[in-house]
């Protein structure tokens, strides 16, 4: 007998009283209702509608379980048997899911034959009724102006009774899980365990929708973005299943919050394969990959796919907005979407605008806020942080386009986007840079295709070989010396990693540079907090608080930076105050003027 067959149908597992909503949560509503007895009450609901079992003396209605969010799983339960059979599910709680497979299994719930109808009523607040043809009953107890209400129709049942005409009423989803796909679900991860885990069917789940390969990664795993399913976010097993970071998993969760429990049930209702068995198949998550994709699509569109280097990039900036979004921003300026639910804080974009907003669009100062972070911040990453011929990089210019456009107009989101452009000590300098020669000639670097594609505008080698070639001859330095002294005179954030992969180092080839310059006195050996690297010009350190960076007092003015009163700490910087090629220029000048760092 299989071990499906041995408790009794209705029989709770002993849980403690959180499985059960951890097991659920993202995917279910109303965490706090939900315990193992939850199961059993599902079942009797069940035989109610059947007619198989009436209230006792006593009990004058049917018990609305889990405040009623059980109904949410009708049509459904495709997501739960997902997320059951994933390898990233921690084992207790596939447990208290394969549970709720079995029972669901042995409901009309999961019959084919039987229709559901949600919908609302304008005063009966407590009831169950049941004829030949159906049974309805209310979903909340306590008294209220409507109340929630749920209809089974009897296989051939034409209509349910009611206590009076609903104000409205709607079809329950019809999909993926009858009894016996079910049951083989069950059957077939207690035999063989989770179904294997397919890097490559994230990757095309990734490159088709536009999400990031973490965020794609989480969908595939039944748990596209819901905040509260893990505590910690994901332990190390998971993690290891998944192949990301915790950083990059907890963008991803970043990337998915817009979406609510419905929009995950909808998502993965029908993504499951007619037979569970092909989860074990070669290529089996792959077919899934490519039904999620669709139901994706259908749900919010196709978003542009960025680089995953680029994408690991972006979120290091940690924007108020989600690095995938920002990457579509830059990626597709004019049609990048302001994604539903996520910038108004409980005021989502109507469903039927979804596809309609783009992220212009703004309708609220967090909006704004939330934009002009992303842009400043993302134009002069771009710019200086992304190699030549990178998609992200190339669409900077017509972001500042599109920007200069919606300011310019006399509407209500030109309003709200120029308050946001203006806000705080940084508003006067943002619209000066915005509007003036800095962003022009920064943003001509981008359009005139001078950098030779994969190479950086942070290396002076690839867009100031004359400057890198006269600090050689000026200096007697290596021209690594030399392209390493420009970094530590100019760039807010020369640490080794960045170093090498700008300048495509080996770390014994940074080093053999850094010796050269710690030698001649040109720079110093020391460890700083945040810094990142071992090498510093002479004189006066300024710290700095997330998310600006510490630096060298001499270069905050050529910088821009502001510094507190002492020059102790950086308190403002965020924009380059003009293009890399002429700023090496400068401060090269200065060191042959005799106006360098002097200890």
């Amino acid at each position: 007998m299989n071990e499906i067959d041995t408790v009794a149908p209705g029989t709770p597992r002993v849980w403690d009283r959180f499985a059960v909503p951890a097991a659920l949560q993202g995917l279910v509503g109303a965490a706090g209702h939900w315990h193992a007895g939850c199961f059993a009450e599902i079942t009797r609901i069940g035989r109610f509608i059947e007619g198989s079992w009436a209230p006792g003396p006593g009990e004058a209605e049917v018990r609305p379980t889990a405040a009623g969010s059980w109904t949410e799983v009708i049509g459904r339960v495709g997501a739960l048997a997902l997320r059951a059979a994933a390898p990233a599910t921690r084992p207790e709680r596939r447990e208290v899911l394969l549970e709720f497979l079995r029972t669901w299994a042995r409901t009309p719930f999961a019959d084919p034959a039987y229709r559901f109808r949600l919908g609302r009523l304008a005063g009966t607040t407590s009831f169950s009724v049941r004829d030949d043809e159906g049974a309805s009953f209310g979903l909340h107890l306590p008294a209220a102006r409507t109340t929630r209400y749920f209809e089974a129709l009897l296989p051939g049942g034409e209509a349910a009774p009611r206590p009076e005409e609903p104000l409205d009423v709607m079809d329950c989803h019809r999909g993926w899980g009858d009894p016996g796909q079910l049951l083989r679900l069950v059957e077939l991860v207690r035999e063989r365990g989770p179904a294997p885990w397919d890097a490559d069917a994230v990757v095309a789940l990734s490159e088709a929708t536009g999400l990031s390969r973490p965020a794609a990664a989480l969908v595939l795993a039944g748990n596209p973005g819901a905040s509260g399913y893990y505590t910690p976010f994901l332990d190390e097993h998971e993690r290891a299943v998944l192949g990301y970071k915790v950083g990059e998993l907890d963008a991803a969760r970043g990337e998915l919050q817009m979406l609510r429990d419905g929009d995950r049930l909808d998502l993965l209702a029908d993504v499951m394969p007619a037979d569970p068995a092909d989860l074990w198949e070669p290529g089996g998550l792959a077919r899934v990959a490519e039904r999620t994709a669709e139901a994706w699509i259908e749900q919010h569109g196709a978003g542009p796919s960025a680089p995953y280097g680029t994408w690991q990039a972006a979120v290091a900036l940690r924007t108020r907005m989600p690095a995938t979004h920002l990457c579509h921003l830059f990626l597709d300026p004019a049609r990048a979407t302001l994604p539903s639910g996520f910038y108004l804080r409980g005021r989502p974009c109507p469903p039927e605008h979804r596809r309609l907003r783009t992220a212009w669009d703004v309708m609220s100062a967090y909006d704004s806020e939330t934009l002009v972070e992303a842009v400043f911040a993302g134009l002069s990453w771009a710019y200086a942080d992304l190699p030549a011929g990178d998609p992200v990089r190339a669409g900077a210019p017509e972001v500042v386009r599109q920007l200069r456009r919606v300011l310019a107009g006399g509407d209500s989101p030109a309003r709200i986007l120029h308050s946001g452009v203006m806000r705080g000590s940084r508003g006067s300098r943002r619209w000066d840079w915005l509007t003036g020669g800095p962003c022009d000639r920064v943003m001509a670097r981008i359009t005139a295709g001078d950098l030779p594609a994969g190479r950086y505008e942070s290396d002076p080698r690839a867009c100031a070989p004359e400057v890198v070639a006269d600090v050689v001859a000026g200096l007697a330095l290596s021209e690594d010396a030399a392209a390493l002294y420009l970094q530590l005179l100019l760039l807010p954030v020369p640490s080794d990693r960045n170093v090498r992969r700008w300048n495509g180092w080996t770390p014994a080839r940074h080093r053999t540079a850094a010796a050269e310059l710690a030698s001649r006195g040109l720079a110093v050996e020391d460890r700083r907090a945040r810094a990142g690297r071992s090498l510093f010009l002479p004189g006066p350190w300024a710290r700095a608080k997330k998310p600006l960076p510490p630096m060298e007092t001499w270069k905050a003015p050529v910088l821009g930076a502001r510094l507190s009163p002492d020059g102790g700490e950086v308190r403002e910087f965020d924009l380059l105050p003009g293009a890399l090629p002429e700023l090496f220029a400068r401060v090269w000048e200065s060191i042959r003027d005799g106006k360098g760092p002097a200890a």
